[in-house]
C-alpha cells in the first residue's frame, strides 16, 4: 500500500502503492504515523502509481497534513493524474496539501526516480 522511499534527517518521502479509499485509508494512516519522526519538517507522498482517492482517503490525507502543520512542517503531493489534480484542486485541498511539479520533485527528491 505504501512504500517509504527515504527517511533522512528533515524529510520523509513515500509513494502510494493502491488507490487510497475507505478499505486501506486505515492501514495508511498507521504507516504514516508509524514513520513520521519530528525532524521531518517535508513530507512529500508520490501518486504517480494511483488513479483514485475516495472521500475517506481524503479524510486520511487531511489527516496526516493536520498533523504535519502541527509539527510546522509542510505536506507536498506529487504525481497527481490529470483527474486527480482536478479533484483536488475543485475540493480546495492545495490550500492543505502543496503540489510539486516534476522536475522540482526529482531535484529535491531524487529517490522519486525510482
Amino acid at each position: 500500500m505504501l512504500q517509504l522511499l527515504k527517511q533522512d534527517g528533515d524529510r520523509l518521502s513515500m509513494r502510494l502503492l493502491a488507490d487510497l479509499k475507505m478499505e486501506n485509508a486505515p492501514d495508511f494512516f498507521e504507516t504514516f504515523q508509524a514513520s513520521i519522526r519530528d525532524s521531518h519538517q517535508t513530507v512529500l507522498v508520490d501518486f504517480s502509481r494511483i488513479r483514485f482517492v475516495d472521500s475517506s482517503g481524503v479524510g486520511i490525507l487531511l489527516k496526516c497534513a493536520h498533523a504535519q502543520r502541527e509539527r510546522e512542517g509542510i505536506f507536498l503531493v506529487y504525481g497527481l493524474s490529470r483527474s486527480l489534480h482536478s479533484v483536488f484542486k475543485l475540493a480546495g485541498l492545495f490550500k492543505i496539501f502543496q503540489p510539486i511539479d516534476g522536475a522540482e520533485a526529482l531535484q529535491r527528491f531524487p529517490e522519486l526516480a525510482v
